[in-house]
């Protein structure tokens, strides 16, 4: 598939217009939010009032009807401004809403999906656990079934948004003797049910605006309604939930390596050593080539891959294996190049301001912090090198 792309007139005035409401309604809280490490809810309000909380899903599911396209334009603008937003988004519409529109019924839409996507409810994800991380298949939240009914027991750990969700997509195992492919069930839990509780809530290096907790379910009892997917099938409605978070995850560190890019050359220009700008001297400007390259490529690679998602459509019964491999490999290469590469371009943009780069409060410095997780969540770095190499290997190139 040829790696070739553009924008519309549509999509540029969308970027526009999200550009102009971000930096109005979200950049004067960020600094203020990192250093209280609090949940922004009043900006969190306005996105969802405009929308921006249903960008992908379909106009009939209550969403914008904008396509992974558009989502990333999103998520790249908010990504320039502050990572712990994009987060909250991205748990929400990637891995929360993302289950509902591949697999959910038209009952779980209508309940769970368009109030999602009016930013009604907020949504949140939940695969790993205390003795599973990387081996996400290795589930051992308990899912029983009784009657009709389905009775979940089990502990989730690093919950985005786990503290302020209404709504949970989780996973657990129907029979952990059958292990992911066929042991796991997806399932969309209201946390007013009985038996959910919210535990401890981690501090951070980074990401101060976001909640990451622990979720207790103490026999929550569910009805056959709340099984999204098939039994069995839980895996992968995670994995093809995790394709679009990872795909989404580097057009939000694209627009981190912008900011720390625009950054790192507005100080260049105004910073002077020895008489000259800073800029003029080439160890900084090999730093700043660097950095371009990387923007650029990697622009080209998420509308890439958001394009190809958007072509495949929202039904994953009518995907071929060869596509399901393709749209796989491609968000594991964004992913783990995104947030490679964020990382270093914010480095050397810290490097670049010098010792200002360094104090607290500053945007290049929260930004350094922010970026780390991007390489862990959503699948690690090494996860993401054995998906790759896996299909290269089946493959080729």
């Amino acid at each position: 598939m040829a790696i070739e792309f553009s924008l519309t007139p549509d999509q540029e005035a969308f970027r526009d217009a999200t550009r102009a409401f971000l930096q109005k309604e979200v950049a004067p809280v960020v600094a203020e939010m990192d250093e209280k490490e609090e949940f922004p809810a009043a900006s969190v309000k306005r996105m969802q009032e405009e929308g921006y909380f249903g960008v992908p899903i379909p106009e009939e599911w209550g969403g914008l009807g904008l396509g992974k396209v558009g989502y990333c334009i999103f998520l790249e603008e908010l990504g320039k401004i502050d990572a712990s937003h994009g987060v909250i988004v991205g748990a929400h519409t990637s891995l929360g809403t993302s289950p509902l529109l591949y697999y959910g019924t038209e009952e779980q839409k209508r309940r769970w999906l368009i109030p999602a996507a009016k930013g009604e409810k907020l949504l949140a994800f939940s695969l790993t656990e205390p003795g599973s991380g990387s081996d996400s298949g290795a589930v051992h939240t308990v899912a029983e079934h009784r009657g009709d009914a389905w009775v979940l027991t089990g502990n989730k750990i690093y919950v985005s948004n786990g503290r302020e969700a209404s709504a949970v997509v989780v996973m657990a195992g129907n029979d952990v003797k059958l292990g992911p492919n066929g042991g796991v069930t997806a399932f969309i839990v209201d946390t007013n049910r009985p038996g959910f509780s919210v535990g401890r809530c981690e501090k951070k290096m980074g990401l101060h605006g976001t909640s990451t907790a622990e979720l207790v379910l103490d026999h929550v009892e569910l009805g056959p309604e709340h099984v999204i997917g098939e039994v069995g099938k839980g895996f992968h409605v995670a994995m093809t939930a995790l394709d679009v978070g990872r795909v989404s995850l580097g057009a939000a560190s694209l627009g981190g390596i912008e900011a720390a890019t625009t950054a790192a050359l507005d100080f260049s220009k105004n910073r002077t050593q020895f008489g000259l700008p800073i800029s003029e001297y080439q160890a900084i400007q090999f730093k700043i080539a660097d950095m371009g390259m990387r923007a650029q490529a990697l622009r080209y690679l998420v509308y890439h891959a958001a394009a190809h998602q958007d072509q495949l459509g929202t039904d994953p019964k009518a995907w071929t294996r060869l596509q399901r491999a393709e749209k796989t490999r491609e968000a594991a290469i964004v992913k783990c190049l995104a947030s490679e590469w964020a990382s270093e371009v914010i480095d050397e943009a810290l490097q670049i301001h010098g010792g200002i780069g360094y104090i607290r409060g500053t945007p290049i410095e929260r930004a350094y912090r922010d970026a780390r997780i991007s390489e862990i969540f959503e699948g690690t770095n090494e996860i993401q090198r054995l998906v790759i190499s896996r299909d290269l290997i089946a493959r080729g190139l």
